[in-house]
């Protein structure tokens, strides 16, 4: 019975991951204009396909087959004086790409699951685990394609972590290793968002996106620290209690600086509220005895995959320099990734600064990580829209950006990982590899 309960449970969030990623796909298709638009002032639309684009006169050629002429000065501003009211339809957009961006972005994309593996390998090296750096390579295509053709996130870590087992008698070790992996790379992007968002933290179009990264480098330095400590594992709570209360103190100290109190009172007043009652809680011992959170570290403390787990993140802290290239090699990663969306959206004819793409992209793939829907599908169109649509960029050409990003670079580039897939003796479903690495049944 309780098996059929797991069960259900899981088909049920599959579920509701596939009718969010379906109703986000369906709203943000719904912002998609077919046709060349002109707005005027007034608001009025002319929808058609656009005959002569600018800079300072735009013909375009009615649906019902008019043609119409309109100087700049005709058309809709935003309140920055940027022209805001010529959009390309879709069909336009595409049939406009520049392949002398598209092509060279195409292969320059291609580094990240090189980048991957190499971070990869070198996590595994510090534990001593022997895998070749081909190996490598193959497992993390082969992670990448179950996370993008298989529902939920980490299907791919855990088919990555089945096979890397069976390689060596250090199980434990090398299943850690895949997701810690992760794990760095998670924050590694967290830490370049930030960096770039302090840097141009003077810009207001980046203020919605600060809020994010903020929040976000709050979890990774929690993660971090966990990792890398075994007294803050065992002292989680005033761990938490002192990462949430500096952190948030910074945070909510730049807004105000930025906002003014009157804007953002009552989130000081909400921060003070949690922080004193998760004070409450670290501070009095007959609230953690009503949780049995003593009872519940003994209960770990025997187990022995919980030993062995510490054991494996206290060898990554004696190896601090591998680590901190790990941690290197993922904000290259990044910047890649930021890199090759800055190209295609010039292939595509979007002339967004540079800048902006090193803040958006590693917000919006943090976003996208959340596992809400099917490996991100919908949220991360949306999400460029959003961020995208504050810098000028139309909501046809924030979308379609989002769809080649992904097609490119991601699903493209993992499908090398279906060939290695297929050409492995054994090939269990995400469940029967996620029981075997639970279960610690996997032989070498």
């Amino acid at each position: 019975m309780p098996e059929t309960i797991t069960v259900s449970r899981k088909h049920l969030l599959n579920v509701c991951r596939i009718l969010v990623s379906v109703g986000l796909i369906v709203f943000v298709c719904y912002k998609i204009r077919l046709n060349d638009t002109l707005v005027k002032k007034d608001g009025t639309e002319l929808a058609g396909r656009l005959l002569e684009k600018g800079p300072e006169r735009f013909v375009v050629e009615t649906v019902g087959g008019e043609t119409a002429t309109l100087n700049r000065s005709e058309l809709l501003h935003d309140a920055e004086g940027r022209l805001i009211g010529v959009h390309r339809g879709v069909v336009t957009v595409l049939r406009d790409l520049h392949l002398a961006w598209f092509i060279p972005t195409f292969l320059f994309v291609g580094l990240i699951p090189v980048l991957g593996a190499l971070r990869f390998h070198m996590l595994l090296g510090v534990q001593d685990v022997k895998v070749k750096l081909r190996d490598a390579l193959g497992l993390t295509f082969l992670g990448n394609f179950f996370n993008n053709f298989m529902l939920g996130l980490t299907g791919g870590d855990v088919v990555k972590a089945y096979y890397v087992a069976r390689q060596t008698e250090k199980r434990t070790e090398a299943v850690v290793t895949v997701f810690l992996d992760r794990m760095v790379g998670l924050i590694a992007m967290a830490v370049l968002a930030a960096a770039m968002v302090t840097v141009n933290l003077g810009d207001p179009k980046f203020r919605r996106a600060a809020m994010y990264v903020w929040v976000f480098l709050l979890m990774a330095c929690f993660m971090g620290l966990m990792l890398y400590s075994r007294r803050l594992r065992r002292k989680v709570e005033y761990t938490m209690l002192v990462v949430l209360g500096a952190g948030g103190t910074l945070i909510l100290a730049s807004r105000v600086w930025t906002r003014g109190w009157e804007a953002v009172w009552r989130e000081v007043l909400l921060f003070v509220v949690v922080v004193g009652l998760l004070a409450l809680f670290t501070l009095t011992s007959s609230l953690r005895r009503l949780v049995r959170l003593d009872e519940l570290r003994r209960a770990l403390a025997r187990s022995k995959l919980v030993r062995e787990m510490d054991e494996t993140f206290h060898v990554f802290s004696q190896s601090p320099g591998k680590t901190i290239i790990a941690f290197v090699i993922s904000l290259v990663c990044h910047s890649v990734a930021a890199t090759a969306t800055y190209g295609f959206a010039r292939a595509l004819g979007i002339h967004t600064p540079y800048r902006y793409f090193l803040v958006f992209v590693p917000v919006i793939l943090m976003i996208a990580a959340i596992p809400v829907s099917v490996a991100g599908w919908g949220v991360q169109e949306a999400v460029f829209q959003m961020f995208f649509g504050t810098v000028g960029v139309a909501a046809t050409e924030a979308i379609t950006l989002s769809f080649v990003f992904r097609l490119c670079s991601v699903v493209l580039w993992s499908l090398p990982g279906g060939v290695v897939f297929m050409l492995k003796k054994e090939r269990p479903s995400v469940r029967q590899a996620a029981r075997a690495v639970s279960e610690e049944e996997v032989a070498p």
